[in-house]
């Protein structure tokens, strides 16, 4: 038994008219005719494992102890990294990418829209009422409004050390990616500086949408390590709490932007891990000779 990508779509709530227009998106294209897809649709556990998600959403939705279960059938099935094949890298050396990485506004709407990113992000993380905050991270989604049109949002989400220490009893592991989002909310910036900007430098999602997202990541790395040059979150946690920048998958790029950001002793042999990075010394810090393969 394979599983159709059409049929994959219309389970989370797309009509046919929607899933032919989805079909249509260049980017969507693209991603179909990555032969590791094609191979992972072919196999019977993730058709099976995507059919128990279609009858939960179809039961009103997925629960948290839904997705216990869903990552219990994963692991039962040799874990999702298995079912999916992992992921492909072109080997990196992580602290010369890092060093490498020189993020910078180009101009004076990036400069306006990168300072308008560091204020948002600073009243957002003075809003956040939990005090125990170890984790926060920043990133982009297209999202439906109610008339099913798409809006552009850039958010912002953090976790907890209370939130931490249950995932780890839950998941047996440290969690970086989504699940670790201790109230699951998106705080989201306000649209106007966002929009403007993107008319400024002429984007067209639909068009150049990775250029985008890659600039926005750019501008929000340089937000970030603006607050942290004046000791930000030292001053209303007591300690630097790391930014991740990113959407809900991590990559090698991920982990370059999180150290170059941030340094690596905030990061764990996890997070690099999750970001597709070998530790070669086998050591649980920082370490030059970590590599994506």
């Amino acid at each position: 038994m394979s599983m159709d990508i059409r049929d994959l779509i219309r389970q989370f709530g797309f009509g046919d008219d929607d899933t032919d227009e989805i079909m249509q998106d260049p980017q969507i294209q693209s991603m179909i005719a990555q032969p590791e897809l094609q191979q992972a649709l072919e196999n019977p556990q993730i058709a099976s494992l995507f059919g128990k998600v279609g009858g939960m959403l179809a039961q009103g939705g997925i629960m948290p102890d839904d997705v216990d279960s869903l990552l219990s059938d994963a692991d039962a099935m040799g874990g999702l990294e298995t079912l999916l094949g992992g992921g492909e890298y072109d080997e990196i050396d992580l602290d010369e990418a890092a060093a490498a990485y020189q993020p910078a506004a180009e101009d004076a709407a990036d400069r306006k829209f990168a300072d308008a990113l560091k204020s948002w992000i600073a009243q957002t993380v003075q809003e956040i009422p939990a005090r125990d905050v170890c984790m926060l991270e920043i990133g982009f989604h297209a999202a439906f409004d109610e008339t099913d049109q798409v809006r552009y949002e850039i958010w912002l989400a953090y976790n907890t050390e209370e939130t931490r220490r249950k995932n780890r009893e839950r998941f047996g592991t440290e969690v970086w990616n989504w699940i670790n989002w201790t109230d699951g909310q998106f705080r989201l910036l306000p649209d106007e500086p966002f929009a403007a900007w993107r008319q400024s430098q002429g984007y067209d999602e639909d068009n150049d949408g990775d250029e985008m997202i890659a600039r926005i990541y750019d501008l929000a790395a340089v937000a970030v390590t603006e607050l942290h040059s004046a000791q930000f979150t030292e001053q209303i946690f007591g300690k630097k709490i790391p930014f991740i920048i990113e959407d809900f998958e991590y990559s090698p790029q991920t982990a370059v932007r999180a150290v170059k950001v941030n340094g690596a002793e905030l990061f764990d042999k996890q997070f690099f891990a999750d970001c597709g990075f070998a530790d070669d010394d086998g050591e649980d810090t920082e370490s030059s000779t970590r590599s994506a393969e």
